[in-house]
C-alpha cells in the first residue's frame, strides 16, 4: 500500500467506524445465535459441565466488543479530534505511533473514551453519575478482556487485573447488563457516521425486539 492510500484510510473516520460495527456484529452472532439459542440455554440447564463453555463463549463475545468499542473511538478522535492521531517517518514508510496517546496502544479504553470526549456530561449518553460509574468500570473490565482474559488464563502480573469500584454491582460489569452500557456507545457511533455509509444488521437489537426472542 503507498503512503497516500495508507493516510487515507487512516484518516477517514468513516474506516474505523465500520470496523467497530463489524466487530460487534461478531458479537452480536456469538451472543444471539450460540449463547442464546435455544438449544445451547437447554444444554446448560441438562449439563452444569456446559458453563465453562459459556464462560468461553461470553468472554469472545465481549472481546469482540472491547474490539469494536476502541475501533469506534478512534473513530470518534480521527472525526473530531484529527490532531491526535501520533504519525512518524522511517525513511520512505509512515509508522503510526497511536491514536488519542499512550491510551490507545495498550487498550485502556476509559483513558481512550476520555480522550475521544466520550465522558462529557454534555453527550448526555449516560443521564445519572452512577451510570458514569458503571461506564468507568466497564471499560477497564473490557480492557482486561482485550489484553488478557480472553486469551490467556492470567494477565503478566496480580496487579493488572482489574477490581471492581465499590458501590457498583458486580452483574452491571460482569453480566448481561453490561450492554446497557455497550449499546448507547454504539448508538453514540452510530451518529457521527456517514450517512450514506453502508448499513449493518443489529443482530442483537433485532434479537431484543423480536417478541419470540427469548433471553
Amino acid at each position: 500500500m503507498d503512503n497516500d492510500s495508507y493516510l487515507k484510510i487512516l484518516r477517514n473516520s468513516e474506516a474505523w467506524f465500520e470496523q467497530a460495527f463489524a466487530q460487534k456484529m461478531v458479537a452480536d452472532k456469538i451472543l444471539v445465535d450460540v449463547i442464546m439459542s435455544e438449544d445451547f440455554v437447554v444444554s446448560l440447564k441438562e449439563d452444569e459441565s456446559k458453563l465453562m463453555d459459556f464462560v468461553s463463549l461470553w468472554g469472545n463475545a465481549l472481546y469482540h466488543y472491547g474490539i469494536g468499542i476502541e475501533n469506534g473511538l478512534k473513530g470518534v478522535i480521527v472525526k473530531n479530534y484529527p490532531e491526535l492521531i501520533n504519525l512518524e517517518m522511517s525513511g520512505d514508510d509512515i509508522v503510526l505511533k497511536d491514536i488519542g496517546g499512550k491510551a490507545s496502544k495498550n487498550h485502556d479504553l476509559y483513558s481512550l473514551a476520555n480522550r475521544a470526549g466520550v465522558l462529557n456530561r454534555n453527550l448526555n449518553l449516560f443521564k445519572y453519575d452512577f451510570d458514569r460509574m458503571l461506564l468507568k468500570n466497564v471499560l477497564n473490565h473490557l480492557t482486561d478482556v482485550i489484553r488478557w482474559a480472553s486469551r490467556y488464563p492470567v494477565p503478566t502480573s496480580p496487579s493488572k487485573v482489574f477490581e471492581i469500584d465499590q458501590g457498583v454491582p458486580m452483574v452491571g460489569v460482569y453480566g448481561f447488563h453490561i450492554l446497557d452500557v455497550i449499546c448507547p456507545l454504539f448508538d453514540y457511533f452510530q451518529t457521527l457516521r456517514d450517512p450514506n455509509s453502508k448499513s449493518v444488521k443489529d443482530y442483537l437489537d433485532e434479537f431484543l425486539n423480536d417478541e419470540s426472542g427469548a433471553v
